[in-house]
Order: structure tokens, then sequence, then C-alpha cells
């Protein structure tokens, strides 16, 4: 079984810390049967992949990481369906999520509404995904990808001016151009307009 993990970043752990995070918490899942995968650090949370192959020692890991790491935010299983969305909710909250920092399931849930979408909408979508994919390699301390990514993304929004989504796209790809520009990606806010 596998579940997303989201842990208080209470101790100021940055990207950079990645390694030595995934080694501290497979550390204190393995007597428990559980393994870490895709550990990603945000500014205000630590979120990992907890593999387990039992649901009895759940609680067990789930505290165990909570003591090694900070206090849990949240615990979600994962590889089970998802509840089907309207395009306007699946959108809503894949930003919502983006905000947060959750760029790995704000890329599940604008995914969904990519699926359903055609035209302008979908390259737009498109673009949005890549730039929390982007994202998320930041939170892997992975530059490198993530300016390669972000590029792949502004290439999607670049023809596009107008508002989409509540998002004025010009000033969203400004945005991304000066992290390119400068070669420092940074987690940054999408402004939605309401």
């Amino acid at each position: 079984m596998r579940f997303l993990v989201r842990l208080s970043n209470e101790r100021e752990y940055f990207p950079a810390d990645r390694h030595r995070l995934t080694s501290l918490a497979y550390e204190a899942v393995q007597s428990l049967g559980g393994d870490i995968g895709n550990l990603r650090i945000s500014s205000s949370a630590v979120e990992l992949d907890l593999l387990i192959d039992s649901k009895s020692n759940l609680d067990r890991a789930v505290q165990a990481l909570s003591d090694k790491i900070g206090s849990l935010l949240m615990l979600r299983e994962l590889d089970v369906g998802t509840a089907i969305m309207e395009n306007t909710e699946a959108v809503k909250l894949g930003l919502a999520l983006f905000n947060e920092e959750r760029y790995w399931e704000s890329h599940e849930a604008l995914e969904a509404a990519w699926r359903k979408s055609n035209g302008s909408e979908k390259e737009v979508l498109q673009g949005i995904i890549l730039l929390a994919a982007a994202l998320v390699h930041l939170q892997k301390s992975e530059q490198d990808i993530t300016l390669s990514v972000m590029k792949r993304a502004y290439g999607k929004l670049e023809k596009y001016n107008n508002e989409h989504f509540g998002i004025d796209l010009s000033a969203l790809k400004e945005k991304v151009m000066a992290m390119l520009s400068s070669g420092h990606p940074l987690f940054f806010k999408i402004d939605v307009r309401h």
C-alpha cells in the first residue's frame, strides 16, 4: 500500500536536505515494513510516499515519521480511485493546491481537467501542469531539471496573453521568464482572480 504523507516543515528543512531526510524517514519506518519514496520539501511541509506492507503498522509508521521530521498535516492513501470532478472544480482545486506548494497534488488535479479539455484551454492547462511538475523537481533540489521543465511550460503558455481560468497569463509568463532568465527558480503563487 502507498500513502501520501504531509508533515509540517516546522524544523525548516530545505530541498537540499532531501537525501538526508529520506534516509532519516527510511530508518524510522523500515522495522515496520515500510519504505520511503519521492520525498519533497516545500517551505511549509515535507511530503513523501510511504510504502507499507501492512495497514496494521501504518499508525506506528506515521507516528515515527512525525517524531523524526514534523507533525502530521495529512495522510492520504494513493493507488485508489479518485473522485470525478467537473473541469472547473478540478482547475480550482489544482490552482489552490499549487498555491499551497502542493505541486504534486496540483499536477494530479489539473491533469484530470486537461484530459477532458481541448484547444487553447488544453494547452494552457498543460503549461500550468508543467509548472507544477517543474516545482516538484525544485522541492527535490533538482535545479537543472526544474529550469528545463519550466522552459517547456513557458513554451506552452507563450502565445497566450489573455486571461484563462482567472489567471492573467501575461503576469504568469513574466514571473516564469524572470526565473528562467536568472537561472534561479523559486516557489511562487499563481494569482487567480475570482
